[in-house]
């Protein structure tokens, strides 16, 4: 495949997956790609395309709603609440409208996609997070590709290959220490940990999940500690960009090693031990130096992911 076009899946940037997959969309239209996002995000869990259409209109109605709400609320009401769904941090991405695609097309559908709605005779699957329908029939074709976003996503079985693919987008004019005085309190992240046995029945400080970028930044600038349930979320980084000492809680019988397989996280104490909050503090002045390198490496990653593609898709 020559001059390949591409439709890529994607919920609003409400989360890091999709902010990863909106990086895609800028990064290949850049190259000078025709790169396209498809809003859709399943209502339920389904593990069949039956309901495809009427999800998928559901959902754009139900988005048109939300952002129509947001936008009196932000514009109208001098509100923030929702800025991040009407100023999303990437910008500019074009939008297909309509669920549709030619045989020439590369559809790219997250870990969260069950089967291929869009019918599309090439498709990616990229994993942001571990692969939920795996043994079930029908959630993916032989002539998939599967590309996984971190060594600890990928599913040996599906991607035997380890096609990694590490697309970021940090945001480094806001995600900064501006506070380097006295700091307070703990704030908390729970975000895909919401379904953890361990979470406290109450927290002492602020949960952050719904929070907008700035106020979430303003919050990391003002806490000493940063507690997060979601052992996988980047705003675990951010929090030790911003000056907290940023711990994850691991579940129960894991350590660091099993969270940070293909790459070392500075800044961050998985645990509450002594040797591990020293850890976070002594490497926190290196987490903005990783992300400011993961930046940079976003559009090799992005002619890494095309070749994939094209060798595939031939």
């Amino acid at each position: 495949m020559k001059n390949p076009k591409f439709v890529i899946v994607s919920p609003r940037q409400t989360g890091g997956g999709p902010i990863v997959l909106h990086a895609l969309c800028k990064n290949l239209a850049e190259l000078g790609y025709d790169a396209k996002i498809l809003y859709y995000a399943p209502l339920k869990r389904r593990e069949s395309n039956k309901f495809f259409i009427f999800d998928w209109l559901k959902f754009t109605i139900q988005d048109m709603f939300s952002c129509m709400v947001r936008l009196f609320k932000v514009f109208f009401k001098n509100s923030k609440f929702g800025s991040w769904y009407i100023n999303p941090p990437i910008k500019k991405c074009k939008r297909k409208f309509w669920p549709v695609v030619d045989d020439k097309t590369i559809v790219v559908y997250p870990e969260i996609i069950y089967g291929n709605p869009l019918k599309a005779k090439n498709v990616v699957r990229y994993l942001l997070y571990h692969y939920r329908f795996k043994d079930v029939p029908g959630s993916y074709q032989k002539s998939d590709i599967f590309i996984t976003y971190r060594e600890v996503y990928n599913d040996e079985e599906l991607n035997p290959e380890k096609n990694i693919v590490n697309i970021n987008y940090f945001n480094l004019d806001l995600y900064k220490q501006t506070n380097f005085g006295e700091r307070q309190g703990t704030c908390y992240i729970i975000r895909k940990g919401g379904a953890r046995k361990d979470l406290p029945q109450k927290f002492d400080g602020d949960i952050i999940d719904s929070y907008t970028d700035e106020k979430i930044v303003k919050t990391f600038n003002k806490c000493k500690y940063c507690v997060s349930y979601d052992t996988q979320t980047a705003y675990s980084w951010i929090a030790a960009m911003c000056g907290c000492i940023s711990v994850v809680v691991p579940e129960k019988g894991k350590t660091r090693a099993d969270y940070c397989k293909d790459e070392e996280i500075y800044g961050v104490a998985y645990g509450f031990s002594e040797s591990e909050i020293d850890y976070a503090i002594k490497t926190q002045h290196l987490a903005h130096e990783r992300c400011e390198k993961l930046n940079t490496q976003a559009k090799e990653e992005t002619k890494k992911f095309v070749e994939l593609c094209k060798q595939k898709f031939e």
